[in-house]
């Protein structure tokens, strides 16, 4: 079961986000086409899967693209993201400082 699946981390991330689920792998699209700005902004290197977080102006806070390994790795990441805690700096030196 994929960990964003896992009843502790959907309740928090259903709470606190807006989820969008979007799948370009099998989209091809010419360089004249303005949706691939938008792919290229959001996703430059084609990593699966990528959890972009915006804010309430539509503006990209952060970003994870390693794929989430745990639920308590799930937590973390929504308590960097609703915390502000990227206003700091980014979630490796987050997740670094709470381990101690």
């Amino acid at each position: 079961m994929s960990v964003l699946r896992k009843p502790e981390v959907s309740a928090r991330y259903i709470r606190n986000y807006v989820g969008v689920h979007a799948d370009f792998s099998e989209l091809e699209l010419d360089d004249n086409d303005p949706r691939h700005d938008m792919i290229k902004r959001h996703n430059p290197k084609r990593w699966r899967p990528v959890l972009v977080f915006l804010d309430s102006q539509g503006k990209e806070v952060t970003r994870f693209t390693a794929g989430l390994k745990s639920v308590d790795e799930a937590l973390l990441l929504d308590r960097f993201v609703s915390g502000k805690h990227y206003q700091k700096g980014d979630f490796a030196a987050f997740r670094k400082a709470q381990k101690g």
